[in-house]
């Protein structure tokens, strides 16, 4: 269609012969999570030097999607069209290129860039590590085992982030009757961390030297106590310590 807003995307890494197929696909996810508007975005074609897919947008979309790139622009953008903008940035600085955004219009061969894509010009972030210190991890079990001198147990924190470690055969023997059995598990052991370019820390190996049984309740039991202590109304108590001890029937009632 002759109305539709065109916008080109250069990645000068490529041409459309030597890109890899899962390498473009990536582009495309992020270019669409940049424009929005899925319905109304599409890909037109990919022109040939440097390899530019062709996007065009649907006359009723194309006020939005200006709007979006503008905001871009100016770094007032909605958080999915930053979270587009950047990951552009990640794949073309691993591809060791800068990238465009240009807006054609009818009769013009490249059109007015509209966004640029430093890539592989912009400063890589600090990363530190990797180093071990002690760590303690609170989760249920739900796995323990290996074939040879060591075997490895996983558990699951509250929050559902699974935790792998290396244990000894003993202590796997001494995990093995709480698997999937319920009871919140305290694990003691040397982590080794490092922190990415992605700026968060992870463990890139874990060895657990002992455990502790904090609670005969399961996890999902913890949870959903959690979340039932502000329908108790256990805040409107001027006496919590004496609420708390009634709820455990630790004393008649309340002082």
């Amino acid at each position: 269609m002759d109305d539709q807003d065109e916008y080109l995307f250069r990645i000068g890494a490529f041409t459309p012969g030597t890109i890899p197929m899962e390498r473009l696909a990536k582009y495309m996810t992020s270019l669409a999570r940049l424009f929005g508007n899925d319905a109304n975005v599409h890909l037109d074609h990919i022109e040939e030097g440097s390899t530019m897919p062709v996007l065009k947008v649907d006359v009723e979309a194309a006020s939005k999607v200006s709007a979006r790139i503008a905001d871009l622009s100016r770094g007032e953008a909605a958080n999915d069209a930053r979270i587009g903008f950047d990951e552009l940035n990640a794949l073309l600085r691993d591809d060791n290129a800068t990238g465009e955004l240009r807006q054609r219009f009818l009769g013009q061969e490249m059109g007015a860039v509209v966004l640029r894509f430093p890539g592989k010009d912009l400063p890589r972030p600090l990363t530190f590590g990797p180093f071990t210190e002690p760590a303690t991890f609170d989760g249920e079990l739900v796995r323990v085992g290996g074939r040879d001198k060591s075997a490895h147990a996983t558990i699951i924190d509250p929050d559902g982030r699974s935790w792998h470690g290396e244990i000894s055969r003993q202590l796997a023997q001494d995990l093995a009757p709480y698997l999937y059995k319920g009871p919140i598990l305290r694990v003691n052991g040397d982590a080794r961390w490092e922190r990415r370019e992605d700026g968060a820390w992870h463990v890139t190996s874990l060895k657990i030297n002992e455990f502790s049984v904090l609670d005969d309740e399961t996890l999902l039991e913890v949870t959903d106590r959690l979340r039932k202590l502000e329908s108790s109304g256990w805040s409107k108590h001027d006496d919590i310590d004496g609420y708390i001890t009634a709820l455990r029937g630790e004393s008649d009632g309340l002082h």
